[in-house]
């Protein structure tokens, strides 16, 4: 939860407090008496008599009575002169020459009434000040509405916003404190930024702030705790205002201007809401066509080298063949096959990918694979690729229930990926053990390059290639992975990786054993595969180390 960075003072006076009155007139009598009558009611009250102890003393006060007739100046220049200030209080005129001329210049000048010093104007006049007082805190808290209102709807900052929105309305609803609670997707209330001395019974305002939400749109005063919902947009809650009042009364005029503000604050934060969607799907499709331009270039890249290598070896065969011995031939022919074997890979790849991707792909025939025999003779397969290179097997005899074409590609691509980026020489550890969960954890270890924390998180994504492959010159499509985090999901399995940049990378993968894979109701598709992305930030612990 966050503090306000600019809220204002403490709560104003007025309906909230003390009404502070300034008492101005040359007569110690009737200063004496009004002082008296307005205390008595409450209110707390200095007195002067001149002018200019008056303009002195305004800035603190709330309400000022002023005599018209004064030895210094005029009460008519003292009203002026009062409202030209900032934050101006409101002003009651008095006066022994009760004419109309005078009343009415009076109430032109700016006053929010006028009295006549008759013999009932001392027992009235708590009543004229409360009123006054009342309509000149509900034109400044208007006032405040309006520049609030305007605030809030041009932040486009979602802390900045929560922020002024409970700074604007503890300002002005009066409020000890205010916080902001925001609901979440689950329907819960979580505080998001407060204003004042952070409350103590914060908790007891959540569980009393999800039943008003769940009660409409009315705020209400429960215990001293106003509680103001936010307008909810297509019948699902925003979130709640709540402040904490020193008078638990809330007027009809007070309740008017919570609505208002909240409703304002609410499509304020709903606008937040959608700018952030719109900024996050700006940068979605930035990344897309990020991720296509460089897809190209490195599509482009990986077919063109075994084209470019195909067209020379022919030329030099179809030019020189006769001129050639047969081994040379022979050799020749051999590139030729293994380039072209290559490109058809790789064009196999991408329309497989493409399949899956629009949830195509043939399901998974998943049946009891002896895991350890599989794995071993995938290692023999590969022993061309690896063989400099120390490979460390540790896999026990167990039976996993999976796809055992997917499970070979998949321990391919993980130890050509390990073999890709590391040096010769190096460790490639492919171990399995048990899991608790009635799986086997299956981790190819390399020594090689690693990747930092970003790049971990996208290693699984389609066509991602990490920086230092680029920089490295290290071939790749960045479709090998990707294919691997969709085999094994449609296995039922979990993918991930542990890596740390020039540390090396452990590739894991589970899949169910067979005793356990029986028991269960539904197997995973490669439509299931493809809208649960994984995660390659998961750790899973090593149990094989």
């Amino acid at each position: 939860m966050r503090a306000a960075a600019a809220v204002a003072g403490e709560a104003d006076a007025g309906v909230r407090g003390r009404i502070r009155v300034l008492v101005v007139d040359d007569s110690l009598d009737h200063r004496t008496l009004m002082a008296r009558r307005l205390s008595a009611a409450g209110m707390q009250v200095t007195d002067v008599d001149s002018a200019e102890a008056a303009l002195d003393r305004s800035d603190d006060v709330d309400l000022v009575v002023l005599d018209y007739r004064l030895p210094d100046r005029d009460g008519l220049d003292v009203l002026a002169s009062l409202r030209q200030r900032p934050n101006a209080p409101s002003v009651i005129m008095v006066t022994a020459a009760g004419s109309i001329e005078v009343a009415v210049a009076a109430m032109r000048a700016g006053a929010a009434n006028f009295v006549a010093k008759d013999r009932g104007y001392i027992e009235a006049l708590p009543e004229i000040v409360e009123r006054a007082w009342q309509h000149h805190d509900l034109a400044r808290r208007a006032d405040e509405l309006q520049r609030a209102a305007l605030l809030v709807t041009a932040t486009t900052d979602r802390d900045r916003l929560a922020d002024e929105v409970v700074a604007a309305a503890r300002r002005l609803l009066h409020g000890r404190c205010c916080v902001l609670l925001l609901a979440t997707t689950d329907g819960e209330l979580h505080p998001a930024a407060f204003a004042g001395p952070r409350p103590d019974d914060l908790a007891e305002v959540v569980v009393l702030g999800v039943a008003a939400c769940l009660g409409g749109d009315e705020p209400r005063v429960v215990d001293g705790r106003l509680l103001v919902p936010l307008p909810p947009e297509g019948g699902e809650a925003v979130g709640l205002l709540a402040l904490w009042l020193d008078d638990p009364y809330l007027t009809s005029e007070e309740e008017r201007l919570a609505r208002a503000f909240a409703a304002f604050a609410s499509s304020a934060l709903r606008h937040v809401r959608r700018f952030e969607l719109e900024r996050e799907l700006v940068t979605e499709l930035q990344q897309t066509l990020d991720a296509r331009r460089d897809f190209v270039a490195s599509i482009s890249h990986e077919l063109r080298t075994p084209l470019t290598s195909i067209a020379g070896f022919t030329a030099t065969l179809r030019a020189r063949g006769e001129e050639l011995d047969a081994d040379r031939r022979d050799d020749l022919l051999e590139r030729v096959g293994r380039n072209a074997g290559e490109l058809a890979t790789l064009v196999d790849e991408l329309l497989e990918l493409a399949a899956i991707e629009r949830g195509g792909g043939p399901e998974p025939s998943l049946e009891p694979v002896d895991l350890a025999q599989l794995v071993g003779e995938v290692v023999d397969e590969l022993e061309h690729l690896t063989r400099d290179w120390m490979i460390d097997v540790d896999v026990p005899s167990c039976v996993v229930e999976a796809d055992p074409t997917l499970v070979r590609r998949t321990v391919v691509n993980l130890v050509s990926n390990a073999v890709k980026f590391s040096e010769a020489g190096s460790r490639i550890e492919l171990r399995a053990a048990r899991t608790d969960g009635g799986e086997v954890l299956v981790e190819v270890t390399d020594q090689g390059i690693g990747l930092p924390p970003w790049e971990a998180s996208h290693v699984f994504d389609p066509f991602f290639r990490a920086r230092s492959s680029v920089a490295n010159a290290i071939r790749g499509s960045g479709i090998g992975l990707a294919l691997v985090a969709r085999y094994v999901r449609a296995m039922g399995g979990e993918v991930g990786v542990r890596s740390t940049a020039g540390d090396g990378s452990t590739f894991w993968f589970t899949l169910p054993l067979a005793d356990q894979a029986r028991g269960r109701a539904a197997k995973a598709s490669w439509r299931d595969s493809t809208t649960r992305s994984p995660s390659a930030s998961q750790t899973w612990p090593s149990s094989s180390r």
